[in-house]
């Protein structure tokens, strides 16, 4: 049995809990037991059983068991995700480690560690709702009896207890997104107020016939719909940055239909979550609402949205439909390729990335016309930055409007003023701004964005020097090992747009012996007050072996950026750069700081970095 008798601060484990935790570990007792997969030539997964203390929550240890991949094993880098699961006695009525296997064994998804909580002897008070901020439970009155009144103590007990113990002993990645918590019908709606009020710990979600029915005043049915507590913290608190959520719902869950709209409360009470209820009449704002992306029909399309809604056809309220809710969950949550792209020409996507240095993200490669023609040519390769704008229009910032850097390439290769290359689109992350801020410029502790109305930044917080590490050293040797690519500096190009043209000019500076030129588009030369002027003047690369470009436009944001341009322009000459040749620096008239703008002009940069060798 193990015993554990202290948190760590929150948010994090302080160095002597941290001892202790390990120290508690190798006092476990064990259950070495194989899962036998469905798949006869599927690896087993080795379970742990641990007994874990919860004070607050449970007077007995709960059980937890821990389902680890062979792919999970001891110093295995960069780490596995970890999903943590509500109601683990249920593990094998939902065929929880028969599925995650049988799926990663067919190479469809990269397997979790899975640690699965069984329930505590309170269900009905540890699951549901909290008040983090309160430091307090959101009490649910039902004619059950109260649902909820441990909540908020199991929720700090899981995050600030279990997730440390889990993360010092196991081989997984301790950042939000490489955490999901999946619960189904209670535990479905605790798992949903985990992820939304700790934000920081898990960025995704997977509830399963949630009860989104509870509320805080079941006098009448619409007292009862007015108090829903899911949906009143959706639509009262603000959005989770980075968060994805999965709900998945049966139509045959029950028949009550308290508003009388001919849909039943199960499904209309997920659906309000996701899309709102009654918005428009002074209702709830729903996720769809407050700036998520959404999917509304995840049983049939699979796509690139922040939630994902699975509506099973005949799904019931019992394990057996909760065991056909999980393969698409796991795709969901772990798939190796990301769902396709809507894109000219052939493109492959990488869904989430695992990453020693940075974390995860997806990450698309459009391939040039020839490519599946010709088996033993090889192709330049251009990196670019801020990828989920690039090829898609669904998916970029400005709805609707893409950079269609796969027209633009298919149509200068077809007229002959490019080389034929694959475009490597990587996508940005919440920490957009410490990754792209280049941070060896950086001299006070703080730093100012350069946008009006955004506070100022810690310095401390800068990741550009692992971003680059990553380009570098993860990413470019991961693309070179699955395509057929050039290696060569003078074959390997970077290139974004404002903070993504910054990023661009540093790891072209901090690794001239991988990348042969950037592409800085709009640059932010603002933050940081330009400090990054100066510091590139004398830190890009001679002449010779590398080519920029520059440009910007003269509305928006892009109308503060001419006195910094012109600066690193003068300071081009003494490293050798000749206009034109060298470097190429333009200024675009009337256009703005947006993808529309960027999208006009593109042609320019890739003919400038992929144009015909001289």
């Amino acid at each position: 049995m193990t015993t554990i008798l202290g948190r760590g601060m929150y948010g994090c484990v302080d160095a002597t809990w941290r001892r202790r935790v390990v120290r508690a570990a190798f006092a476990t007792s064990l259950s070495m037991a194989a899962v036998a997969a469905q798949a006869a030539d599927v690896a087993p997964l080795r379970v742990d059983t641990l007994q874990i203390m919860a004070p607050g929550v449970s007077t007995p240890p709960l059980r937890v068991r821990v389902f680890v991949p062979p792919t999970c094993g001891a110093g295995t880098q960069p780490g596995c995700d970890a999903l943590y699961v509500d109601d683990g006695q249920d593990a094998e009525a939902v065929h929880l480690a028969d599925t995650v296997m049988s799926l990663a064994s067919a190479g469809t998804i990269r397997a979790p560690v899975v640690v699965a909580i069984d329930m505590p002897p309170d269900r009905m008070g540890a699951y549901g709702f909290s008040d983090r901020a309160a430091g307090k439970a959101v009490v649910s009155p039902t004619k059950y009896g109260d649902v909820g009144a441990r909540a908020h103590a199991y929720s700090e007990w899981l995050v600030h207890t279990l997730v440390p113990f889990v993360e010092s002993r196991y081989a997984v990645r301790p950042s939000p997104e490489a955490r999901a918590i999946l619960g189904w019908s209670l535990g479905g709606a605790h798992a949903f107020n985990v992820g939304w009020q700790y934000p920081e710990v898990f960025a995704r979600v997977g509830a399963f016939s949630p009860s989104f029915w509870l509320s805080t005043d079941r006098t009448r049915p619409d007292t009862q719909q007015r108090t829903r507590i899911a949906q009143s913290m959706v639509a009262s608190t603000p959005p989770r940055n980075g968060a994805r959520f999965f709900f998945a719902i049966g139509t045959d869950e029950e028949t009550s239909d308290r508003d009388g709209d001919g849909v039943n409360d199960a499904v209309d009470d997920v659906r309000d979550v996701v899309d709102g209820w009654n918005v428009d009449a002074g209702g709830m704002k729903g996720l769809k609402q407050v700036g998520y992306r959404v999917n509304d029909d995840a049983a049939h399309r699979a796509d690139r949205s922040d939630v994902a809604l699975y509506v099973l056809d005949g799904g019931k309220h019992q394990q057996a439909s909760w065991a056909q809710m999980l393969p698409p969950f796991l795709r969901w949550a772990y798939a190796v390729h990301a769902p396709a792209l809507n894109a000219t020409g052939h493109t492959e996507s990488w869904q989430e990335l695992p990453s020693r240095f940075v974390v995860a993200r997806n990450v698309d490669v459009w391939l040039p016309p020839s490519y599946g023609r010709d088996p033993k040519r090889r192709y330049p390769v251009l990196y670019m930055h801020d990828g989920q704008n690039l090829f898609d229009p669904t998916l970029s910032y400005t709805t609707g409007v893409d950079w269609d850097v796969d027209g633009a390439m298919t149509r200068l290769i077809a007229t002959h003023r490019v080389r034929e290359a694959i475009v490597v689109g990587v996508w940005n992350t919440p920490l957009r701004f410490a990754e792209y801020m280049p941070k060896a410029p950086v001299a006070r502790s703080s730093i100012n964005v350069g946008v009006d109305g955004i506070p100022p930044v810690d310095a401390a917080t800068l990741r550009s020097d692992d971003y680059v590490r990553y380009l570098a050293e993860e990413l470019k040797p991961f693309i070179d090992a699955h395509y057929r690519t050039k290696t060569a500096p003078a074959d390997t190009f970077v290139m974004g747009s404002s903070m993504g043209g910054l990023i661009s000019l540093y790891a072209l500076a901090q690794r001239p012996d991988v990348f042969g030129g950037a592409g800085a588009v709009s640059t932010h030369w603002p933050a940081a007050n330009g400090a990054s002027v100066d510091w590139f003047a004398s830190h890009l690369p001679r002449a010779g072996t590398h080519r920029i470009y520059f440009d910007h436009g003269t509305r928006t944001l892009d109308a503060e950026y001419a006195p910094f341009q012109q600066r690193i322009d003068a300071a081009m000459p003494a490293l050798g750069y000749r206009e034109g040749r060298d470097v190429l620096s333009r200024v675009y008239e009337g256009a703005e700081h947006n993808e529309a703008a960027w999208k006009a002009r593109v042609d320019l940069p890739l003919q400038f970095l992929l144009g015909p060798l001289r």
